[in-house]
């Protein structure tokens, strides 16, 4: 057999036999027949590794080379060692014995006399009945073990059916009344060996570490600790009588409030506490204890904590056991060695435990919101809408917060949810510890986020339940910055089922149920907490409805350079969308589209014949005046595109007016929409940080700008330093984006760049030129407005 293969039959060998698929099978020598025999012979036991109370069992055969009627197997052992707890006959359903099994009997009888350490089993067939010549168990006997060997010593005696006299004997018959012959037997010898056992040591238990954070007032506040000697299962073989130990603990921040003794030491317990070092005794003991003994609880009470605003500060008290001493009431110990790796006086003592009372700081406990929709009052039927859900007035010195769950329920006849998506918040923290570097390299933690949509689940009815958390980082810590602040966690989308005309406004909550936070305990041991949450804040989403009647809405677009549109209107609010809302600004020459949207109670009027009118600046000159059908959605559009007149182009900047009206059913209606006819960006002024440059010098160039556009476009700024002899000494550029303000007013910025004058640039009066387009021109790009003039000068100086 190849080696291979032999390895692989030994295991799987070995695992049958673990998994009792094949039968260990005792070796021992059968005495001579007629006999009772006991298996195992040999149980022998240790003191570090089996206590006092381990039970094991034993089995008694019996066999005769004649017929036999019946037997009394009587089994003697020590009771001042063993005690039988539990006995059994081996054959089917502890009814016969296996010896005996297959024939009918008289039934199985059983004595048990603990006291003088006696156990009996026997058996008698019916009539005339024998057994053939044969061997078998008879019944198993579970012995407990009720003593222990002093240290140095073993304890040992016999288990034996050689018991042939007292209340109960051993025999075999057939038939009744007439012995098979002379009985043998075979003995089991019970040892008990005194082994040291695993080395104690004392401990402290309960939390490895206290916590008190900067959210509650703790002064006043009580927590008890276990102070408890470690025997572990086998260390009543220590016949441990008395002990004591010293708890060094910062008596500035704590006090004693009292000491209570274990259980085991009665009165024979003393305690001293001095100068922040309380000293406990026990002993001596009536009776040597087996596993873990408590020596006393201590309620320990916090009597100081700072204040603070502003910082993350806290006090500790690093509490050690020292000074441990474990005494045996047996000469052969004495003094009971400790555990070097926990206690070994007088150094390294037991480990160092802290309490921790961080300064007192006011930070009420965050909550969460709901965003409150209001739809309509058009038709929404099938709309899409987002409710966002947000925490608020997370303060990270006090939290930590890393997580929140919860559930928000919601009225599933009327919106159903359609997508739930993580908001920025934690994302956000995520990205700010990953730049952190916690560890370089390895660290981008990220976030965990999972939503389910449960309708319903029999306990909260239809609900989105959430569930988002920063990761640790690979060593699975976490590192600040942790979340701070308020922001969206999560977006919630909701598809609206339900609208009727003619009905009231439709509302019903949203409402968060069963939330929770997740946070740290503190940065250091970071063990994880739950976070208390205020209650939240909920809401009601709205769809409102009404009956408008004739209605017209007028609104448009322009192709502007860099965000404009060739086909259709800016999208609202930015194309003027509403009763006489204005429209974004429109840059020179471009290209105008006006739409017109006329419905009666938001259905679409079809092939109406609209009127647009388009007048200047000024409020009296008409540009033009033009019209067009309704199509099947209601909508009539026109185009132009803007005058530039070449003789004096900017005349037309300024707002620009557009009225539409439509008669419906006998009645004129119309919408209004203004305008700003500009430059996307203008550059308003240029300065540099002196007059006088020498060579080699730096240029500091200020300028401001600003524009009139409601939308976000971009713009390249592009300064340039030209000499006297038309020399391009220096250029620098500025990309960035103009937009975000209000009709009618302009939003100003201001922007810088440096420009070193190089060697070789000429001597004398050099002009700063700046100018803005839309993207490079190499890349289509176009000037978006005029270079700021008069030019600005500066003199380069001939050093």
């Amino acid at each position: 057999m190849n080696k291979r293969l032999s390895k692989s039959f030994a295991t799987i060998l070995v695992t049958a036999i673990v998994l009792g698929a094949l039968p260990i099978v005792a070796i021992k020598a059968i005495p001579t027949l007629p006999a009772f025999w006991i298996l195992p012979d040999f149980p022998t036991y240790y003191t570090d590794t089996t206590s006092v109370g381990f039970r094991f069992i034993l089995t008694v055969y019996g066999g005769s080379a004649t017929n036999v009627f019946d037997y009394q197997a009587a089994i003697k052992f020590d009771q001042s060692q063993l005690q039988v707890v539990n006995f059994n006959a081996t054959g089917p359903l502890g009814l016969t014995s296996a010896w005996f099994a297959g024939k009918s009997t008289t039934g199985w009888t059983t004595f048990l006399d603990n006291a003088n350490g006696l156990v009996v089993g026997a058996e008698s067939l019916k009539g005339t009945d024998f057994l053939p010549a044969s061997t078998g168990s008879i019944m198993t006997v579970e012995f407990q073990i009720v003593a222990s060997p002093l240290p140095g010593t073993n304890l040992t005696s016999l288990i034996t059916a050689n018991v042939t006299s007292g209340p109960k004997v051993s025999k075999m018959e057939y038939p009744a009344g007439t012995p098979v012959g002379t009985l043998s037997y075979g003995d089991a010898k019970y040892t008990y060996i005194w082994t040291a056992p695993p080395k104690p040591h004392m401990e402290v238990r309960n939390e490895t570490s206290i916590f008190f954070d900067m959210s509650n007032h703790w002064i006043g506040t009580t927590f008890v600790e276990d102070v408890t000697i470690a025997l572990g299962a086998m260390g009543g073989s220590w016949y441990l009588t008395n002990a004591t130990t010293q708890w060094a603990y910062n008596n500035s921040l704590l006090s004693v409030n009292s000491v209570t003794a274990g259980p085991l030491w009665g009165g024979n317990f003393s305690f001293t506490d001095v100068g922040g070092v309380l000293t406990l005794n026990g002993g001596p003991l009536s009776t040597a204890p087996s596993g873990d003994v408590l020596l006393a609880k201590v309620t320990f009470q916090i009597i100081a904590q700072g204040d603070t605003t502003t910082m993350h500060t806290f006090s500790s008290s690093p509490r050690v056991l020292s000074g441990t001493v474990l005494t045996s009431s047996e000469s052969g110990i004495g003094i009971i060695p400790l555990d070097p790796q926990i206690n070994q006086p007088p150094e390294p003592p037991t480990p160092i435990r802290k309490v921790i009372v961080e300064d007192y700081l006011l930070a009420p406990p965050p909550y969460l919101s709901v965003s409150c929709p209001v739809l309509g009052p058009g038709p929404v039927l099938g709309t899409l809408f987002n409710v966002t859900v947000s925490i608020n007035d997370v303060v990270e010195p006090v939290q930590h917060l890393i997580g929140v769950q919860y559930r928000l329920q919601y009225n599933s006849t009327l919106i159903e949810p359609v997508a739930v998506t993580e908001g920025p918040f934690f994302k956000d923290f995520a990205d700010l510890e990953a730049a952190a570097g916690y560890p370089p390299a390895s660290y981008p933690p990220g976030t965990f986020f999972v939503s389910y949509v449960n309708d319903p689940d029999g306990v909260w009815g239809p609900h989105v339940v959430v569930g988002q958390m920063i990761y640790p980082n690979a060593t699975g810590t976490w590192n600040e910055p942790l979340p701070n602040g308020d922001g969206v966690i999560t977006i919630i989308t909701f598809k609206v089922l339900y609208q009727s005309f003619g009905e009231p406004n439709i509302t019903s909550p949203l409402t968060i149920v069963d939330d929770m936070g997740v946070g740290l305990s503190d940065m250091i041991n970071q063990n994880i907490v739950k976070i208390p949450l205020l209650d939240p804040i909920n809401c009601e989403y709205t769809i409102t409805t009404n009956l408008p009647g004739r209605a017209i809405d007028l609104y448009g677009g322009a192709v502007n350079s860099g965000n404009g549109v060739l086909v259709g209107p800016f999208l609202a609010p930015y194309g003027g969308q509403g009763p006489n809302a204005p429209m974004d600004m429109v840059e020179p020459q471009s290209f105008v589209n006006l739409y017109v949207n006329v419905t009666y109670n938001y259905w679409p009027v079809q092939h109406k014949n609209v009127a647009f009118e388009i007048m200047e600046p000024d409020g009296q000159t008409v540009y033009n005046k033009l019209s067009a059908f309704t199509d099947e959605n209601g909508v009539a559009s026109v185009g132009f595109r803007m005058p530039w007149p070449c003789d004096n182009p900017e005349s037309l900047f300024g707002v620009w007016h557009i009225t539409a009206t439509v008669q419906l059913a006998d009645v004129v209606i119309n919408d209004t929409m203004a305008y700003h006819y500009d430059y996307i960006v203008h550059i308003w002024k240029v300065t540099t940080d002196k007059f006088q440059y020498n060579h080699d010098e730096i240029v500091v160039v200020t300028f401001d700008y600003g524009s009139h556009a409601q939308q976000t476009y971009p713009v390249l700024f592009v300064v340039s330093i030209v000499d006297e002899l038309g020399v391009t000494v220096g250029i620098a550029m500025v990309g960035t984006t103009v937009g975000g303000t209000v009709f009618c007013q302009y939003l100003n910025d201001t922007a810088e760049v440096t420009i070193k004058l190089p060697k070789w640039a000429y001597a004398g009066i050099a002009t700063v030129h700046v100018n803005g387009f839309d993207k490079e021109p190499s890349q289509g790009g176009v000037a978006i407005t005029p270079e700021y003039a008069p030019l600005p000068i500066i003199a380069i100086q001939p050093v």
